[in-house]
Order: C-alpha cells, then sequence, then structure tokens
C-alpha cells in the first residue's frame, strides 16, 4: 500500500512540474492537465481531511494544500493574476508531493552520488568532443555521455579513439552503480516508513528457521541467534 501512495505522490509531483513549465501557454491541452491535476489534488486534500483523526491538527499541519484548492483563477480574470495564481498554485501543489522524492534523495546518500555523476556526464563529454571524430558539436558530446551513463545506449555515436572508449567503461560503470543506488535507497525508504513489515518478515524467517531447528547446522543456528538479538535490539528502540 505504501508503495502506491509513494508511486501516486511522484506521479502528482510530476504533473505538477509539467504544469509548471508550460504555465505560460494556453493551449487547451496544458489549461485541461493543470485542472485535472487541481481537481485530483482536492480529491486527495478531501479524503485525507476526513480520514484525518483530528481535523484541527490537519489544517494547522497542512494549512498551504487548503490555499492550493481555492480556485483563485476563477475568481480574478486577469490575464497576469490568472497566470501568477496558477504558477503559486501548481508551486504549492508540487511541494506536498515533492517530499518522498527529497526523502529517497536523502536515503543513503543518494543524492550526492546523483550530483557526482551529473559532473562526471558534464565534464566527460568536453574530451569527447575533442577526440572523437564523428561528434561535431559539446551537444552531441553531452547527449552520448547522457546515454551511455544511463546505460541505454542508442548507439547512434560511439566511440572511435581507445581514450574515447575507456570514458565510455568509466560512464557505464558509474550508470550502473547508480541505478542499483537508486534501487537501494527506494527499498530502504520503503523499510523505514513502514517497519512493522519489515518485522513481519523477520519474525516469518525466526519462525521458519526454528520449525527446522534439528535440521540447522552450527553455523545457521549461530546465524539465527544473532539473528535474533538483532530483532530484539530493534523492538527495544
Amino acid at each position: 500500500m505504501k508503495r502506491l501512495v509513494v508511486a501516486y505522490e511522484v506521479i502528482m509531483f510530476s504533473l505538477a512540474l509539467i504544469s509548471v513549465i508550460f504555465i505560460w501557454s494556453n493551449h487547451q491541452t496544458v489549461l485541461m492537465l493543470d485542472w485535472g491535476v487541481w481537481f485530483i489534488f482536492v480529491v486527495d486534500v478531501t479524503v485525507r481531511f476526513f480520514s484525518a483523526e483530528s481535523k484541527k491538527q490537519f489544517i494547522k499541519k497542512n494549512p498551504f494544500d487548503f490555499i492550493a484548492i481555492i480556485p483563485f483563477d476563477s475568481i480574478f480574470r486577469l490575464a497576469r493574476i490568472v497566470r501568477l495564481i496558477r504558477v503559486i498554485r501548481i508551486l504549492l501543489i508540487g511541494v506536498h508531493y515533492i517530499k518522498p522524492v527529497v526523502a529517497v534523495l536523502k536515503t543513503n546518500g543518494l543524492d550526492k552520488v546523483l550530483g557526482f555523476t551529473a559532473i562526471l556526464i558534464i565534464i566527460t563529454a568536453i574530451p569527447i568532443y575533442l577526440i572523437e571524430p564523428e561528434i561535431g558539436t559539446y551537444q552531441d558530446a553531452l547527449w552520448w555521455s547522457i546515454v551511455t551513463a544511463t546505460t541505454v545506449g542508442y548507439g547512434d555515436i560511439s566511440p572511435q579513439t581507445g581514450a574515447g572508449r575507456l570514458i565510455a567503461v568509466l560512464l557505464m560503470v558509474v550508470g550502473i552503480g547508480l541505478i542499483g543506488m537508486v534501487t537501494s535507497s527506494i527499498a530502504t525508504y520503503f523499510i523505514k516508513e513502514n517497519p512493522s513489515s519489515s518485522n513481519e518478515s523477520t519474525t516469518q524467517l525466526i519462525k521458519s528457521e526454528m520449525s527446522r531447528i534439528n535440521e540447522l547446522s552450527t553455523k545457521e543456528i549461530d546465524n539465527l541467534i544473532t539473528l535474533l538479538h538483532k530483532f530484539k535490539e530493534e523492538k527495544m528502540k
């Protein structure tokens, strides 16, 4: 259930971000997206409000959520004011949904690894631009660095020199490490947010091992004892 909630919040934040990018557009599709995000957010706030044990505390903790759902742009008809209000409303909605994204980025130092990878991509694009004959612009070199680091590797541009291939290997290794880091950070976030699930899994494992205690080796028994100690420490925290 927690995973569905986080996935929903990430999707909503992405929609809010798209709305901000196209905030000055009056295209009908963009306006429909804007109102769609607003409507879903209204439903979300309403459900959370009526589900809260203390309505007063919920309002105190989420004042900007209630400001964001007020349709000011239906009240004010001046184009400039409407656009400004759209910006403020979408930003307020985005702030609410960015929380789990930021939490995942802060887990296991993922934000630092992402920053390092971004800097590496920008820097390695420079020698690739200078030494690779098939790459004529820095933009092409940057594109190549990005697709190589993300292990997509379209194959439209491939390094011809030895130095270029070494850089490609470096980017691929870093990219693979980044993907693993993202996966582990998301998993760690879910465990921290839902420790009861982790405890239930540990309990089931202990029960399973105890049911076949006569079949366990000395090493497996030692591991089980260690697990019991750790489980007890977690319970006492």
